[in-house]
This record gives structure tokens, sequence and C-alpha cells, in this order.
């Protein structure tokens, strides 16, 4: 389960343009039961988890899955984009992040708005309210990497390109794709990474679950065995 990774010593996480590529292609696909939804959870992690997760990722996994299905049969139970900026915000007052971004639920729709134009399978279009959960985790992952949304991704925004728009190979992603992430805020995103990093360097194996367990509620991920 990609929530716990970058909370790990062994195993990591990595989210590149050829990851999203292939996720983007998987997210294609219909779920339509709990198998479908556990084989979609299990493929996205193996294309961005490096190393064994562990009970704690097996058990998150769960969780996924039952939170992917449930949204596949019934849009209302989609992430909403508030949560996701709650949780992001939650995250950068656990890390102890100077002079964070406070993000809403605005910011969250504008974001996967641009992202869409790339990976429209991914990321839910601006006309749907709400995320899938793999999505969500997806999200929170950049926006930690990349210390909140840069100042590229905002003008993006308003451009409001359509849901697939933009075709970029990986020959030319680092020129059209990722100068969003170039900005003057490599000094934040930075920081975010090293706070991050810190963080569960100072944590015990009960904190870390505590806090990924606070991180899953936000996002709408049930104990497992829960209706």
């Amino acid at each position: 389960m990609p929530i716990a990774m970058w909370a790990q010593s062994g195993p990591h996480l990595s989210i590149g343009f050829q990851s999203l590529q292939k996720l983007d292609a998987l997210a294609s696909g219909k779920i339509e039961n709990l198998d479908d939804a556990s084989a979609y959870v299990q493929k996205s992690a193996a294309l961005c988890v490096f190393g064994d997760p562990g009970p704690l990722g097996a058990e998150l996994e769960s969780r996924l899955a039952a939170a992917e299905l449930a949204a596949a049969r019934d849009p209302s139970k989609l992430v909403p984009d508030e949560k996701i900026a709650e949780a992001f915000n939650f995250m950068s007052k656990e890390f102890g992040v100077d002079a964070p971004q406070q993000l809403t639920g605005e910011d969250i729709l504008q974001y996967r708005g641009v992202q869409a134009a790339l990976f429209p399978h991914i990321f839910s279009p601006k006309s749907v309210t709400g995320n899938r959960p793999v999505s969500a985790v997806v999200i929170l992952y950049q926006l930690w990497f990349n210390g909140g949304i840069t100042e590229g991704v905002r003008n993006a925004a308003k451009l409001d390109r359509p849901p697939g728009s933009l075709r970029v190979t990986e020959g030319h992603a680092s020129s059209r794709t990722w100068t969003a992430d170039r900005d003057p805020g490599l000094i934040r995103r930075r920081e975010y990474q090293i706070a991050g990093y810190s963080y569960f360097a100072r944590r015990s194996p009960q904190q870390t679950s505590s806090f990924l367990d606070r991180l899953a509620t936000f996002i709408g991920l049930t104990n497992a065995g829960a209706p």
C-alpha cells in the first residue's frame, strides 16, 4: 500500500513519469468485485513500491481495495478534494514543516484537473466530484514530494485543458511535463522531503502505524472488516 512506503526504511515509494504512465493504463480497467479491486491495488503498489511492504502495507492494501470497490459501485464514495487537502495539511503539521502551504479543496480540484490532462484514468477530471482512493494516495505523495502545489501547476490550471488532451512521451517528459516542478519552490520541496523522512526516522512502529491510520481515515479507508 503506497501510503505506508515512505514511512519504512526498507521499501520505498517512487512515482515518476513512467510509473504514472503505467498506472494510467492500469486505472482504465473496470472494477466489478473485490478481486478486481485487490488486483488493481496490488498491481499499482508493484509499479510504485520497491521492497517488501510487510504486514502494515498488506493491511492498508486491503483497506484501499475495499475503498476502490466502494467508489466503483457508488460515486458518492469517491474521496472528496477537501479530505485530501485536510490530509496534506495534517501531514505538514505532523512533519513540522516551517511555513507550510495550507491547501483547500479548491486547490486539490485544480491540481487534479492539471494532472488529468496527462493521466485521465488515474486523476478524476474536474467534472467529477471526488477522487478514486488510489488517486488520493498518489496526489498526497506528489504534494509531499513537491512541497505542496507548485506555481507551475497553478499556472497550468488556468489553461483548463480537457482530460487526456496532453500526450507527452518519455523523451519529452522533462521539458514538457515536469517543468512545473522546477520552480523557485525547490527549497520548500526539499524541506518537505527532509521533514517527512526525519519524522518517520524518529517514530516507533506503533507511532508510525497511528500516523498512517489517521492519514488513511482522512481519505476514507475503513478498518478491515468494517462495513
